[in-house]
């Protein structure tokens, strides 16, 4: 029994040789097979049937057509490549459980006029016609009510081809840029086939029709994309292969645009190298589309005057002057008028969803229909964008639906962007383990946006980098000086990075030098031993002498007793300082100084130790000066502070300022540095903690930060009448108490006297007083609403201490805090509240629960 793939179900289908028809042990379905006259064919009809399976029609028809130029009598090619035109894909019915048909890819042509179709049927035998002709009566039935459905859809300009979702079923960056595409041409007037909005209201049924209907009807496709395979994916190369081959026949009156953006444009699909692409990221991109599609779809009369705000059809004739007052009105931004106006619409004609829409633009004070997708928030939650959708039919709805898509979509991206510039931020300023590390948490917080997924990688890579360099660089320290059990200690160090830059070879160095110095050591004993046994040989001799005579007993007992006399008085501690000080040689100091110290003060063994001693000082501060050297600044601080030995205070304040100088250069706004010193946890026992700041502004070789958390709570004037910033006892303080508090010497030389302005409320007209120049100062309301985007961005946190000071938090964790603008009169300031946004009425400036966020311009120029 042979064995063929189902090219339904992709099952096991057992067969005869020169059987045309067999059954699938999977799904059951009876089906035609082709010749297999060898195993090469078998697998050419396995490949294009996977293809075909998965709906890559284009590659499936490419084989097939491979097979008949071997075969041209082959009736189920024929019939394979009928399956591929019409985008044949076999579903499951739920109900009966059998393989049927779906169409992909309609026609106008009939299935039965298809030349592959009546090849099929000449070359087939009897079996295999019956079941081609039944498949064929079914496909013609779906194909009937495909273009039944096509043929009431309105027609389209413009169809935008993308990819919506990745492999892991997450939104795409293409689909983001196809919405943006979307609301710009729509603005313009043309009418769009954008599938995400388009089919919103087609879900539960086949998409076909309508994909089939836009593709036709459509003068442009604008085809984009971020990553070449995006271009190449199954569903978006179905959609642009059938445009292109629209295109063709269009005789010129059809056009397909490819869009790329942050990708190479020579890894776009072949089937475009013969057309014009437009780079997505270049300046002006977007008018000149724009402009190149009112070109060729000739819109620039009656199409393009639905720019703006659209007013049609109201439901009765003594509407229409109302309805132009009321936005005549918005273009006024007269809100009330406006709003007036649209009720006396309403109170004509309850239903007017145009009136709703003009008190939705009224309510959030937008002069254009166009200018709602800049709105701040999504407005969905507007009653009067609920009634504006529910009288409006589709096309208000889906157009509003699309606005707030484009203002959630626009926001996230946003906060996706901060994260991402704030860890690009902090990548670029790490130089250890543990930030970069911080860095890739930071980035794997946004997956799939942009780059980060490889950044995040890229930073673990470095991290790596630095995990090694700092053990390979504390290996070579430990290799200074004499001691085998140092160098034995550098063997295992290096052990752990076998293979990164030259370990393997040190730790062969560091063996060789171990059996030099065992050798050493081995000869020194030998000779120790050679010595002893020439004093024991002497006294042998001695004492053979002294039988010999009696004469010179007495003599000899004599010298005997005087050596057992010096023996342990002078000849043992002079060999145990000679061995002391070939240890000290060695360069085991530690070692040597016990050695020295048994010697209980025998010649200038004191002496000696404080040698010692000083040797290892010196191996210290070496090692030290080698970790500066390998700007490893932070572990070389730590070692020249846990030791006072010649200019080592020096040194450390050295490290310190180059440790301090790392954190502030290359940075960028939105990022965060760390700045200074401030008790924030509220336990004083473990002293002061690093300020975090973030950057609002880099302007040349200075910035603008600002605290990330409020530090502290204080009255903005403890004297009740006056709210000018210059008499403001808040000024004075955060330029005594806490400038000298929170910065040292080298971040005082860094912080820059700045001119502040006086900056005017407004909205009232209280008087600001007079410019001052300060170190530290406080943002004024138009400084707070230039540098902070949205209210959200305003959002602030009070540290422990602050808290424990007395500043109130709302339940969303947030606090206050003080602005040096004046508020409502002469006692009041603006503060930006706990729901984030600015709140130019103010406070009463001697309320002693808002908080203070200090801001400072430093010199990155250092």
């Amino acid at each position: 029994m042979a064995i063929f793939k189902c090219k339904m179900c992709g099952g096991t289908i057992e067969f005869n040789p020169g059987d045309s028809i067999g059954v699938c042990d999977s799904c059951g379905t009876k089906q035609t097979l082709p010749r297999l006259d060898d195993d090469r064919r078998a697998d050419l009809y396995d490949r294009a049937n996977h293809f075909r399976r998965n709906n890559e029609f284009d590659k499936a028809a490419g084989i097939y057509e491979q097979i008949l130029t071997e075969d041209t009598t082959d009736a189920e090619t024929y019939w394979s490549l009928v399956l591929c035109r019409y985008g044949i894909e076999y579903v499951e019915d739920p109900a009966t459980h059998r393989r049927v048909p779906t169409i992909n890819r309609a026609q106008f042509t009939s299935i039965f006029d298809d030349d592959n179709y009546k090849s099929a049927i000449q070359y087939a035998d009897g079996y295999q016609r019956a079941i081609y002709e039944a498949e064929a009566n079914a496909i013609n039935e779906i194909q009937k009510g495909i273009l039944a459905i096509s043929q009431d859809e309105e027609p389209f300009d413009v169809f935008i081809c993308y990819k919506e979702t990745d492999a892991n079923g997450r939104r795409t960056q293409d689909s983001v840029l196809a919405n943006d595409l979307y609301h710009q041409l729509t603005n313009e007037g043309f009418d769009v086939f954008f599938s995400r909005i388009t089919l919103e209201d087609k879900l539960g049924t086949a998409y076909e029709p309508y994909i089939f209907a836009a593709l036709n009807s459509a003068k442009v496709m604008v085809v984009l994309g971020t990553k070449p395979e995006y271009f190449n994916a199954v569903w978006v190369k179905n959609e642009w292969s059938r445009y292109l081959s629209i295109v063709k026949q269009s005789g010129g009156k059809k056009v397909l645009i490819p869009a790329y953006r942050d990708m190479d444009p020579y890894d776009l699909p072949e089937e475009f190298s013969h057309l014009q692409a437009q780079d997505m990221s270049k300046l002006g991109f977007m008018q000149d589309l724009i402009r190149g599609i009112k070109k060729i779809v000739n819109t620039s009369g009656a199409k393009l005057s639905a720019r703006g705000t659209v007013v049609v059809n109201p439901s009765g004739a003594s509407t229409v002057p109302l309805l132009k007052r009321a936005f005549m009105f918005l273009e006024d931004g007269n809100w009330a008028e406006a709003d007036a106006y649209c009720e006396k619409v309403l109170d004509q004609d309850p239903e007017n969803a145009h009136a709703y829409l003009g008190k939705l633009m009224a309510e959030l004070c937008v002069r254009r229909q166009d200018d709602l997708p800049n709105c701040e928030q999504p407005f969905n939650n507007s009653n009067n964008y609920q009634k504006a959708v529910r009288f409006g039919g589709n096309k208000i709805a889906g157009m509003l639906s699309g606005y707030i898509d484009h203002i959630i979509e626009r926001n996230e991206n946003t906060r996706l962007t901060s994260i991402y510039n704030n860890a690009v931020s902090d990548m670029k300023s790490s130089n250890s383990e543990s930030t970069y590390k911080a860095a890739a948490a930071t980035f794997r917080t946004i997956p799939g946006f942009k780059d980060a997924d490889a950044l995040a990688e890229l930073c673990l890579d470095r991290a790596e980098v630095c995990r090694k360099d700092d053990i390979y660089a504390s290996a070579r320290v430990q290799m200074y000086g004499n001691a085998v059990g140092r160098y034995e200690t550098a063997i295992k160090t290096f052990s752990t990075i076998p293979g990164w830059k030259d370990a393997d070879e040190q730790i062969y160095a560091c063996q060789r030098i171990i059996e030099e110095i065992k050798a050493e050591k081995e000869a020194y004993r030998l000779k120790i031993e050679r010595e002893e046994e020439e004093v024991r040989i002497e006294a042998q001799r001695a004492a053979k002498k002294r039988k010999k005579t009696a004469a010179i007993v007495t003599p000899i007992v004599v010298a005997c007793i005087a050596f057992l006399i010096v023996l342990p008085t002078v000849i043992i501690p002079n060999g145990k300082y000679k061995a002391a000080v070939d240890i000290y040689n060695e360069g085991n100091y530690d070692e040597a100084i016990t050695a020295f110290k048994a010697l209980n003060g025998y010649r200038d063994s004191e002496a000696q130790i404080a040698k010692c001693e000083t040797a290892i000082k010196d191996d210290k501060y070496n090692a030290a000066v080698e970790l500066c050297n390998m700007k490893n600044f932070e572990d070389a601080y730590k070692t020249f502070s846990s030791f006072d030995y010649k200019n080592s205070s020096e040194k450390a304040a050295e490290c310190l300022f180059l440790m301090q100088k790392a954190r502030i250069c290359n940075v960028s706004r939105g990022s965060t540095i760390r700045f200074g010193y401030y008790e924030q946890d509220n336990n004083t026992s473990n002293g002061k903690e690093e300020i975090e700041w973030i950057v609002l502004s880099v302007v040349g070789n200075k910035a603008l930060i600002i605290s990330k958390y409020a530090l502290d709570y204080q009255w903005l004037n403890s004297t009740y009448t006056n709210t000018a910033w210059e008499k403001c006892s808040l000024r004075m303080w955060l330029n005594g108490t806490f400038y000298n508090e929170a910065f040292g010497s080298f971040h005082q030389n860094i912080i820059l006297s700045t001119p502040v302005a006086a900056d005017k409320n407004p909205s009232y007209n209280t008087s600001p007083g007079n410019n001052t120049t300060d170190k530290v100062f406080l943002l004024s309301i138009t400084e707070a609403n230039r540098y902070f985007s949205f209210d959200s961005s305003r959002r602030c946190q009070g540290t422990a201490y602050c808290l424990a000071q007395g500043t109130d938090i709302a339940s969303n964790g947030l606090c206050w805090w003080w602005l040096r603008s004046p508020g409502y009169g002469s006692r009041r300031a603006a503060a930006v509240s706990n729901d984030c946004s600015v709140y130019n009425h103010g406070d009463f400036v001697n309320y002693d629960n808002i908080a203070v966020r200090p801001a400072l311009w430093i010199d990155l120029g250092v």
